[in-house]
């Protein structure tokens, strides 16, 4: 059994559009740049509200459809994230940003189109095939993806993976101009993707806040470029040696991303801290 079909937010992903509830309201005015607002998880679930499709609105559908294409073109590029990826045809790109559109309450259309979508059989390593319908059974695919190594085909995420993943990620964020655009917008994702990530490996959150570091420093970028794009400080090293990449406050942190106020947050964080 794929261990991501008891995941909350996967149970909750089953609904048909019309059974999606899409927090909607007067919104223009509803937030001010200096607001800060919480994850709402509801039963282990995120849950968008009037709040979240505001911030949403701060950089608008087009600009985060701009982040995810380029997202999958720099993950096309690493050798290490493009073995999971079975086809570049595919529309990646569109249905990531409407899984995020959706997730932060604007629309239904990942439900709309996930409804609409073929279903084509994908050949996986061990000579099986199996039918990719939602996120669970893409992911799956991917653990058993042929371009895979013979002795990783079938082992599940690994931190090394989730880290690769997030940088990248957040990096495309910045190129597509969304973190200069709204900050406010930029800190609440990096938490949101921080919840999303722990159902493909429960320690990865801690880290989701380093992976959005990586990406401002312009000679990260060109040492990885320059290294064939393979984070060498990343793949396949122990707990210990990417621990140790994180500040003390990070690293002994267990309740970020889910911090009630912001208050709260830079108290965990120290004096003059931020996020």
């Amino acid at each position: 059994m794929n261990p991501l079909s008891s995941d909350p937010d996967i149970i909750a992903e089953r609904l048909t559009a019309t059974e999606v509830e899409i927090q909607r309201g007067s919104l223009a005015t509803s937030i001010d740049k200096t607001d800060w607002f919480p994850l709402l998880i509801e039963g282990g679930s995120h849950r968008s509200t009037t709040e979240t499709r505001a911030l949403f609105d701060l950089v608008g559908k087009d600009m985060i459809a701009k982040m995810t294409t380029k997202f999958y073109q720099l993950a096309f590029a690493d050798p290490h994230l493009d073995k999971f990826i079975r086809s570049h045809n595919d529309p990646h790109g569109e249905r990531f940003a409407n899984w995020i559109s959706e997730k932060l309450g604007n629309d239904t259309s990942w439900s709309e189109e996930r409804a609409r979508r073929p279903r084509h059989e994908v050949e996986l390593a061990d000579g099986r095939s199996t039918v990719v319908h939602d996120r669970s059974s893409a992911h799956g695919a991917a653990w058993h993806s042929v371009k895979r190594e013979p002795e990783k085909v079938g082992r599940h995420f690994k931190l090394d993976d989730a880290r690769v993943w997030m940088r990248l990620h957040f990096l495309a964020m910045r190129e597509v101009g969304i973190v200069e655009k709204s900050p406010q917008f930029a800190e609440y994702y990096v938490r949101f993707i921080g919840h999303f990530v722990k159902v493909y490996e429960g320690r990865a959150p801690m880290f989701a806040r380093e992976a959005f570091r990586w990406g401002a420093d312009e000679e990260n970028v060109k040492a990885y470029v320059g290294n064939g794009r393979i984070f060498n400080e990343i793949i396949d090293k122990p707990f210990t040696s990417h621990l140790a990449m994180l500040p003390t406050e990070e690293a002994e942190d267990v309740i970020w991303p889910y911090y009630d106020t912001h208050k709260d947050l830079i108290e965990a964080r120290g004096a003059g801290a931020g996020w």
